[in-house]
C-alpha cells in the first residue's frame, strides 16, 4: 500500500490498511455521491486486495485562498481475477472551502467532473463555454499521459537521491533536478525494455527503467535507468538519464557496439 501524500486534503483519511471491504466503505460513506454508487460497486465487496494510488493534483496558495484538488485511484482485486477501478476527487475549492469527496467508476464522468473543479483554479468551465473558434484541436497522444498514471510509491524524494546517488554516467542528471524531486509526492518505477545479447564475443544484458515522479504542481518528471553489464568487470551498473532518448542513445552507442 501506497503512503498518504503529506498536506492539508485527506490528512483524516485512511486510503491505506485495513480489509478491502472495511476501505470501499469508508470510500463511499466520505463521498458525496456515495450511496448512489454503492449500487454499481456490490460486486466489490468480496474483493480480495485493495490498493490506492495518487493518480494526479493540483495547488495553488491563492488568491482568495489555498486550494487544493486530489484524485485517487483505487483498484479493487475481485474474486475471479478482475480488477475493479474506483476514482476518488477531493477537493476544497467550493463556496466554503470544505473538503469535499466524490467517487466514480467512469473515467469520462471522471474528467467532467475534474473540469469543474479546475475551474476554480483559473480554467474554463469546460470545452462548452468556449466559443467554438477557440475550442483547441485534439492534441497528439502523449507517450506518457500524466492523467492515465498511477503512482503507488512514497518516500519520492528519497528514492530521487538514492536513484542519482547510484548513477555512474558523468552525464547524469545534477542538483537542478535533484532539488525538483525533492518537492515529489509520488513516484512509478516501470521497465521499458530489456535485453541480452553477445557484444564482442561476451555476454551483456541491459534494461531500461522510467522513473515518473510526480510534483506538487500536478507536473510529472521523468528519470530514464539503465542498469547494464557492459563494463570491464562484467558486473551491473547503473546509468541515469533525463530523456528516453539520451538512455536508448547510449545502448546503441556504447552497450550493444560491437
Amino acid at each position: 500500500m501506497d503512503a498518504e501524500p503529506a498536506g492539508p486534503l485527506g490528512s483524516h483519511v485512511a486510503r491505506s490498511g485495513g480489509s478491502p471491504t472495511e476501505q470501499l466503505a469508508g470510500l463511499l460513506g466520505r463521498a458525496s455521491n456515495g450511496a448512489r454508487t454503492a449500487r454499481q460497486l456490490a460486486a466489490v465487496r468480496s474483493a480480495l486486495m485493495h490498493h490506492c494510488g495518487l493518480q494526479s493534483c493540483r495547488h495553488t496558495k491563492g488568491p482568495p485562498r489555498r486550494l487544493d484538488r486530489r484524485t485517487f485511484r483505487h483498484s479493487f482485486l475481485l474474486p475471479d481475477g478482475g480488477v475493479q477501478v474506483v476514482w476518488e476527487l477531493e477537493h476544497n475549492t467550493g463556496p466554503g472551502g470544505d473538503v469535499e469527496h466524490a467517487v466514480f467508476v467512469d473515467r469520462e464522468d471522471l474528467a467532467l467532473a475534474e473540469w469543474d473543479v479546475d475551474a476554480a483554479f483559473g480554467l474554463p468551465q469546460g470545452p462548452g463555454e468556449l466559443p467554438p473558434a477557440a475550442v483547441p484541436d485534439p492534441p497528439e497522444a502523449p507517450a506518457h499521459d500524466l492523467l492515465r498514471r498511477a503512482y503507488p510509491e512514497g518516500d519520492s524524494p528519497e528514492h530521487a537521491w538514492r536513484l542519482l546517488r547510484r548513477a555512474a554516467n558523468p552525464g547524469a542528471p545534477g542538483p537542478e533536478v535533484l532539488a525538483r524531486l525533492r518537492g515529489a509526492i509520488g513516484h512509478d518505477i516501470s521497465i521499458v525494455t530489456r535485453r541480452s545479447a553477445v557484444v564482442a564475443g561476451r555476454p551483456v544484458s541491459w534494461a531500461l527503467y522510467e522513473h515518473a515522479f510526480l510534483l506538487l504542481d500536478g507536473t510529472e518528471l521523468s528519470l530514464w535507468e539503465i542498469d547494464h553489464t557492459r563494463t570491464p568487470s562484467g558486473n551491473p551498473v547503473c546509468e541515469v538519464y533525463a530523456s528516453r532518448d539520451a538512455a536508448l542513445d547510449t545502448v546503441v552507442r556504447r552497450i550493444e557496439a560491437g
